[in-house]
């Protein structure tokens, strides 16, 4: 829809550039990839794919009907459509879809599109992982289709579902086993006393908390009161409209007596850990604790003792550097992320850092349309080299060789399997180390520069989601076992002498950190023993010296901590795991869907249906009564947009036919060059600011417009339209024709071009950080009786400086500019712009401003609280503003201005409102105008 409005906004620019100066603003999805679409049909699903990744759709395909039949019985119900899965290999292309239009952020693992029935899931080189998404969004098919069915056999509109813990904690509960990242989760929660219950789970609507408190809550009510309970929850969903009663009746507790129980469950299991475990803050040293912070590389040379970590504390994801020794500076930037196009991404936790022995810092961010690797020198302060590889789209976790001269990471290309590489930087030659449908990642390359140890699933446990570590021999390219069984390994770190080896495992129920130790002789490894033994979790462990730092979780944050002296805590260890090298047998291997009778695939063709459709009629007290309808079509991929629109502005039945109204556009999203085009006819009374203010106006045309995304951040649109304009200026009060003389007819072609740029980063109330900047140019003529001609000038520039986290300075600069015959007027003044003004009281064909604002957060909750329940208000900001700035036709006659204060309030991120006050600056900043101004409006900052 946002992108509707701005083809709009830009095709009616020309014909009023009044209303330009409430363009369009945001960040851009690029279509990078040229998608060549197939359909692989199935007995119950139309699976979308591109043939690079065919192998994967048909093993998706085999996931999708194994989880149809189990689904099928545990809902008691059978899907009456055919269900249309859309699977991308990688995440970075999933990020692409038009089928939701806003973006889609690094942890989305896949989404249920309701209004369509549409399935959309990427591949992240999981297979566990991929079964799981595919079997939790099915889940959301399923629960939407046994909703509907049931509220439509009870004759009620179909037009709520359960509460959003019900369907994403049954999407989690009835798609996997309760893991580790649940139980971190969990287990956080209720030893740092930081758990909702169920009657305030509105709280944390749609966090990760909430998903998992979900399940487990679903877990809990399986295991009290029979599993049948949940499928009743749904099938009683028609008898009350409250869900909290649907709960009642099904399971005999209103929600204070299940938290009741629940929490009291939850703290019989989890309270003794604390006899057994520690948390991490109780016996490690604090290195970076706000935020979150994940993948820390150590280096250290003769002046210095650094660590570098990935970090989000400014709602930038970007590199920090914390100094160890206390000399220096503690922690400071070193790439900042998402502002630009060469570092568009980090991608937070999923690829680890490292530092050669030189200073090199090898890193990953998304540029364009791949991930890149990137090369920082430490001791120069700056980039020294960039890699694309056009082949490969995601990359994770490079890692040095001993000589500094190649680079090993993993990677998944265009098909979607995720391998292990090797980069030659001085020879510019990529080697392909694995080659399967394996999932194979965090590769470590070992001291000796003859092994490389990496975590992958495929071990038989593998399908199940378990990964153990495995030896890579460069000479020979055998594989080994370093670790195997049930419980997962992942991130391994070598000892600066090989000797030993940090890595990460969740076994024994928790993720916690591990040594393991070699005999350096035989180059094999005699025993593992568990290093911290935490109630949440604890990983990417690196070596800091003889100090082990690592990630641990509390609180619901990721904190960088460290232990001293690693040896003595290995050696004080009482759990102790023997092992022994293995060579590979029988990994695991995938069931797939192809070639059978009940599978075939064919090429996508567009296939058209309805969005939305919707009428509306409404009274205005100058231009009398108005009806319309509005609907919108697309294809199954949202590539293809069309959009109807149709009212009618008469005020007497004479007036009925030539009073209709009507636009028909398409626009098309499938290309990186956006376009859209159509035509419309617009009739009835407008108003302007002028000498002659109403007037009735019949035009009808097209407009052809086109947006190149040069990056996320920044792109050009151009626009040019073509309209058959007829003006006659009637009398205010009555609305009939008056000034015959001055009517107007004119063939206009309006032409636009503009750039804009936009990496601002948003708060409660408005942006904080990063920049806005718009310039448009546009020229308006009359082809065919020269009754106009006008070229305009649109410059906005606004910057924002963090000065605190959630403070910041703004500023805003405006320059719009109309001349010629019949340029139209600018408006101004009011909460939105230049404040103490009453509101679009000012009007010319120029106008400047400058606006000035120190933004603050005010007060964090505000509650009030009844006999019968209460209410609480939260995020209320403060501002202080100066502003200043005119509008005028010829003759400039004076600045105006405005300083003082206010506050404002995001009522659940749909709507801000603003209440200001202050003085106004009047006669050319001369005197301040009387008393003090009060203004009450709404709207976000600019």
């Amino acid at each position: 829809m946002a992108r509707l409005l701005k083809y709009f906004i830009l095709a009616l620019l020309p014909l009023s550039v009044a209303s330009a100066q409430f363009f369009y603003f945001g960040r851009n999805k690029v279509q990078y990839t040229d998608f060549d679409w197939h359909v692989l049909k199935t007995e119950h699903f139309d699976i979308y794919y591109y043939p690079e990744m065919k192998d994967l759709a048909e093993r998706g395909a085999y996931f999708a009907e194994e989880s149809y039949t189990v689904l099928e019985q545990k809902f008691n119900h059978n899907v009456s459509n055919r269900v249309p899965l859309i699977f991308y290999s990688s995440h970075l292309h999933f990020q692409q879809t038009n089928i939701t239009p806003g973006f889609v952020p690094e942890g989305v693992g896949g989404f249920f599109e309701f209004l369509k029935g549409r399935v959309v899931i990427p591949y992240d080189g999981s297979m566990w992982n991929f079964r799981h998404v595919i079997r939790h969004e099915l889940v959301h098919v399923f629960m939407h289709s046994k909703i509907n069915r049931i509220l439509l056999d009870h004759r009620i509109t179909q037009d709520r579902l359960p509460p959003l813990w019900f369907v994403e904690g049954l999407a989690e509960f009835w798609s996997t086993e309760w893991d580790a990242q649940a139980e971190m989760v969990m287990r956080d929660a209720v030893v740092s006393n930081y758990l909702v219950p169920l009657k305030e789970m509105e709280s944390i609507f749609g966090s990760f908390l909430m998903y998992k408190e979900g399940q487990n809550l679903l877990q809990f009510v399986s295991r009290r009161y029979g599993d049948e309970k949940i499928l009743l929850l749904m099938e009683n969903f028609w008898k009350s409209g409250s869900f909290e009663e649907v709960f009642r009746i099904t399971t005999d507790r209103d929600y204070r007596q299940f938290d009741e129980d629940w929490i009291y469950a939850l703290k019989k299991k989890y309270y003794p850990l604390l006899a057994s475990s520690d948390e991490p803050s109780g016996s490690s040293v604090p290195i970076v604790t706000e935020g979150f912070n994940s993948k820390p590389a150590y280096f250290h040379d003769a002046r210095r003792k650094e660590i570098y970590f990935i970090g989000n504390r400014t709602g930038y994801t970007s590199i920090f550097r914390h100094a160890v020794d206390s000399v220096r500076e503690h922690q400071s930037i070193v790439i900042e992320g998402e502002k630009t196009d060469e570092f568009e991404a980090f991608h937070l936790f999923q690829s680890k850092l490292d530092i050669s022995r030189d200073g090199i810092l090898a890193f990953v961010t998304k540029s364009g349309e791949n991930d890149a690797l990137h090369l920082y020198d430490i001791n120069a302060g700056a980039v020294i080299a960039t890699y694309h590889f056009r082949e490969l789209v995601v990359i994770g976790s490079p890692s040095w060789s001993p000589d500094g001269k190649r680079i090993v990471f993993s990677s998944i290309d265009k098909s979607g399997s995720n391998d292990l590489y090797i980069w030659d930087k001085e020879a510019g030659q990529l080697t392909r180390l694995t080659n399967d449908i394996y999932d194979d990642r965090d590769p470590a390359w070992s001291p000796r520069g003859d092994n490389i140890v990496f975590s992958s699933d495929r071990t038989p446990e593998g399908k199940r989601g378990v990964y153990n570590l495995f030896i890579y021999d460069l000479k020979t390219g055998d594989i080994r076992y370093l670790t195997y069984g049930s419980d997962s390994y992942y991130s391994p770190q070598w000892s600066a002498d090989g000797a030993a080896l940090l890595l990460a495992s969740d076994r024994g129920g928790a993720r916690n950190v591990w040594m393991m130790k070699f005999d350096t002789s035989q180059h094999a490894a005699r025993e593992m023993r568990r290093l911290t033994h935490f109630t949440t979790a604890a990983f990417d462990p690196t070596w800091a010296d003889s100090t082990l730092v690592f990630v641990a979780f509390e609180k619901f944050s990721f904190q960088i901590r460290a232990i001293d002296n690693v040896y003595a805590a290995f050696d004080s260890s009482t759990d102790i795991v023997p092992l022994h090298f293995a060579v590979i047998d029988q990994p695991w291997q995938s069931l797939s869907i192809a070639g059978s009778s009940e599978a075939k695939t064919l090429r996508y063709t567009g296939e058209y249906s309805l969005d939305f459709a919707q009428s509306q009629i409404a009274t205005d007290p100058v231009f009398g009564t108005q009806g319309g309808a509005f609907l919108a079509l697309s294809d199954l991929l949202g590539n293809e947009q069309y959009y109807f629109l149709l009212y009618n502005t008469a005020q007497a039945t004479s007036e009925l036919l030539s009073s209709f109204n009507i636009a028909v556009s398409r626009i098309s999203l499938q290309q990186r060059t956006n376009f859209a085009y159509g035509l419309y006819r617009f009739s009835g009374r407008r108003y302007d600011i002028g000498p002659d203010e109403f007037f009735f106006e019949r035009v009808f045309g097209g407009y052809f417009t086109l947006s190149y995304p040069l990056s996320k951040f920044r792109r050009i649109s151009v626009v040019t339209s073509l309209s058959n304009s007829k003006k006659d200026f009637t009398d205010d009060q009555s609305g009939e024709e008056t000034n015959f003389d001055r009517a107007r007819r004119a063939l206009l072609l309006s032409n636009s071009l503009s750039f804009t740029q936009d990496n601002s980063l948003w708060g409660p109330s408005g942006p904080l950080d990063g920049g806005r900047f718009n310039l448009t140019l546009a020229y308006t003529t009359d082809i065919q009786y020269s009754n106009v001609s006008y070229y305009s000038l649109i410059f906005d520039y606004r910057r924002y400086v963090r000065l605190a986290q959630r403070s910041a300075y703004a500023m805003r600069f405006w320059l719009f500019y109309n001349d010629g015959k019949e340029s139209r007027r600018f408006v101004m003044g009011g909460s939105w712009d230049l404040r103490g003004v009453t509101r679009w009281s000012l009007h010319g064909k120029k106008l400047w401003l400058t606006s000035h604002e120190l933004r603050f957060p005010l007060i964090d909750q505000l509650g009030i609280r009844f006999p019968f329940g209460g209410i609480s208000f939260v995020g209320f900001r403060g501002a202080l503003f100066f502003d200043a700035g005119t509008a005028w036709d010829d003759t400039y006659h004076q600045t105006l201005g405005s300083i003082g204060g206010g506050v404002r309030l995001n009522l659940g991120g749909a709507l801000v409102l603003r209440y200001d006050m202050g003085k106004t600056i009047e006669n050319n900043f001369t005197r301040f105008g009387a008393g003090v101004f009060h203004q009450f409006f709404f709207g976000w900052d600019f």
